[in-house]
C-alpha cells in the first residue's frame, strides 16, 4: 500500500520559522517531521510513498531525495503553490491505482495504521476516515430554555466532547473523480461532504491512540517538549 503525504502548504501558523523553512522540515527532538512520518509508516510496512509539495518544495525534495536513505521509495507530486488538502491530494492521481493511506504531513499519531487498514477493507466503501476525541472546556456556564425562555437547565462551564478528522484516511483511487482539477479545494469542506451527500460510502475509524496536529508554534513547542521527554527516557 502506498502513502501519500500532504506536505504542500504554506505553513501561515508557524511563522515566522516557515518563511524560510517548509512545515515538514521543522525538527521534532531533532527529526525533521516529515522523516518522523515516514518512519512511522515505515513500522506498519508502508515502504512506497508520494509527498505532494508546492512550498518550498525544492528543500523537502532535496533534503529526502528518493527515499534510499530512509529505505523506502518517495515520488513527488508537484504543484506551483499550495492548493488545499483536496488539490493537492489530486495532484497524486498518475502515481496511485490501487487503495491508499493519505494523511496530512504536519501530524504527529500514534494511531494503528495495520488497524485502519482492516477496518476500511472489511466496512467497505470509497473510504475510511480516522477520528480523534476532541474536548472543549467552554468558558460560559451553558443553560437550556424553553420556548418561551424558561431556563429548564443550567450547567456551569461543561466540557463538551465530540469527534473530530484525525487527517488520516485510507482511501480508494475513484475518490479522485470528485477532485476538481486544475483549482485548490478541501477534503474537509468540499470533496469528502461531496461524496456523502452523493451517497459513497464513508467510514470512521477510533481508537485511544496519541495525536497532535503540529501547526501552530504552541504545538509544536508541545510535541517537542514531549518528543525530547520521550527521548531522555529512553537513553537515561
Amino acid at each position: 500500500m502506498k502513502a501519500v503525504i500532504l506536505a504542500g502548504g504554506a505553513g501561515t501558523r508557524m511563522r515566522p520559522l516557515t518563511y524560510v523553512v517548509p512545515k515538514v522540515l521543522l525538527p521534532i527532538a531533532g527529526k525533521p517531521l516529515l522523516e518522523r512520518t515516514m518512519v512511522y509508516l515505515k513500522s506498519y510496512g508502508v515502504t512506497e510513498f508520494v509527498v505532494c509539495v508546492a512550498y518550498l518544495k525544492k528543500q523537502i525534495m532535496e533534503a529526502f531525495g528518493n527515499g534510499h536513505d530512509l529505505g523506502v521509495k518517495i515520488d513527488y507530486a508537484e504543484a506551483d503553490s499550495p492548493l488545499g488538502t483536496g488539490g493537492q491530494l489530486k495532484t497524486a492521481e498518475r502515481f496511485v491505482d490501487s487503495t491508499f493511506l493519505a494523511m496530512n504531513g504536519d501530524i504527529v499519531t500514534s494511531l494503528n495504521i495495520r488497524n485502519l487498514l482492516e477496518t476500511h477493507q472489511r466496512m467497505g466503501g470509497i473510504g475510511t476516515i480516522a477520528l480523534k476525541k476532541y474536548e472543549v472546556k467552554m468558558p460560559y456556564g451553558f443553560i437550556t430554555t424553553d420556548e418561551q425562555g424558561v431556563i429548564k437547565k443550567f450547567e456551569e462551564k461543561p466540557t463538551l466532547s465530540f469527534m473530530a478528522n484525525a487527517g488520516v484516511y485510507i482511501l480508494e483511487p475513484q475518490v479522485f473523480a470528485s477532485i476538481p482539477a486544475g483549482r485548490g479545494s478541501s477534503l474537509e469542506t468540499e470533496v469528502f461532504p461531496l461524496l456523502i451527500s452523493g451517497g459513497r460510502r464513508m467510514n470512521s475509524y477510533f481508537e485511544d491512540a496519541e495525536w497532535a496536529d503540529v501547526g501552530s508554534m504552541v504545538d509544536f513547542e508541545r510535541v517537542n517538549d514531549q518528543a525530547l521527554g520521550q527521548f531522555a527516557e529512553n537513553t537515561g
